[in-house]
């Protein structure tokens, strides 16, 4: 038998160009990562990641446990029953429905999906970084232009970014990191100019905290079912479940059968899909939590506003301010004891984001914003 020689033409194994130099995704920082540079870890308060400051629902606490009984058995295929809970909770079809591992694996779902080399996606700056890391693993490229004052997207300059290649338009609404919004009118006008072979993708993973009366809510409201309209929900935020990654799409037949297609059958844990389930129901607790949200916001806008920071509008479970220098505010403030996030990787040095805690640690943060005040006086 005669053998093949097969010539190698690079030192290493083969890596795809498309992820030459692609940094890997840049999350906040936190009390551990602090503790493991030699802080006292006690001595810190982590409000870098917008994560629920209260853990789990009860009910979701008491499920999750009870399903780590079974855990040497797979996850229910497709995730059938939290689907069917989901499509009865959203009063749409479960054919209409995707559930993933949090919000960032659908993210990568629909960039696998729908974008090939050489297409685009359509953003604006700064927002949630993962957008364009997936499509950047995809072989697309991203076309963004600057949010608006009030820190929304800026939905006419993004209609002059899209051309026959642009195959995904995201709307982070409300925006992280600036916590604008757009209306329902207005996103209904873009959704109407934007070519049916462009996904619209409008991201609310932080739909339960918005508030203001023009806030659309563009899974009940029949205007935006659009075959080429996905909407983007999770449970990581207000139902305090972001360990456990489970998310969910709501879209049209086409949409969600593509994501299934390349998806993983059992990406989401059982212990996942049983505290989600548990959660679901609980609007009594949510409701309460958003409302401590609310009142923990507002007395972290009139603090900042003493204090010289103007944050913008906030719509979500944290503020946004632009101190000039992100990263050199956030070292300040983490040495008052405090963990924040600055904006660079999201593309704006000059900004931070501060979630909003509970409210004794809402009281520290304050705190420790006029000592750092103080301090540099």
């Amino acid at each position: 038998m005669s053998s093949v020689s097969i010539e190698s033409t690079t030192s290493g194994p083969y890596i795809r160009t498309a992820i030459d130099d692609l940094p890997p995704y840049s999350a906040g920082r936190s009390v551990r990562d602090a503790a493991g540079e030699g802080a006292a870890a006690r001595t810190l308060l982590g409000l870098a990641a917008n994560e629920g400051p209260y853990g789990p629902f009860p009910a979701a606490t008491a499920a999750a446990a009870k399903q780590i009984e079974n855990a040497n058995l797979y996850p229910e295929s497709g995730f059938r029953s939290l689907r069917r809970e989901l499509a009865e909770f959203l009063g749409v079809d479960v054919a209409r429905v995707a559930v993933g591992a949090g919000g960032i694996g659908l993210i990568h779902h629909l960039s696998v999906a729908l974008l090939d080399e050489g297409s685009n996606i359509v953003t604006c700056t700064p927002t949630f970084h993962a957008y364009a890391l997936d499509a950047r693993k995809q072989g697309a490229t991203t076309r963004t232009t600057p949010v608006r004052a009030d820190g929304s997207y800026d939905l006419a300059a993004m209609l002059e970014l899209i051309d026959e290649r642009t195959r995904i338009v995201y709307v982070c609404n409300p925006n992280n990191p600036t916590g604008g919004i757009v209306g329902r009118q207005e996103l209904l006008d873009f959704i109407d100019a934007v070519p049916a072979s462009t996904t619209v993708v409008v991201d609310e993973a932080y739909f339960e905290y918005a508030r203001s009366a023009g806030y659309p809510d563009t899974i009940a409201d029949a205007a935006f079912a659009r075959p080429n309209v996905v909407t983007l929900r999770t449970f990581s935020k207000a139902y305090g479940l972001a360990g456990l990654r489970v998310a969910y799409l709501v879209g049209s037949e086409a949409l969600i059968g593509a994501v299934q297609k390349v998806q993983s059958n059992y990406e989401v844990t059982s212990v996942a899909l049983a505290a989600a389930r548990a959660s679901l129901p609980d609007t009594e607790e949510l409701a309460r939590r958003i409302e401590l949200n609310a009142d923990g916001r507002r007395r972290l806008v009139e603090a900042l506003d003493r204090l010289g920071f103007e944050p913008l509008e906030p719509h979500a479970n944290f503020l946004y301010l632009r101190p000039g220098d992100g990263k050199a505010f956030a070292k300040a403030l983490e040495a008052e004891g405090i963990i924040v996030r600055p904006a660079n990787a999201m593309g704006d040095p000059s900004g931070v984001r501060i979630t909003v805690g509970s409210p004794d640690q809402v009281t520290e943060t304050i705190e420790a914003l006029t000592r750092m005040v103080n301090a540099s006086s």
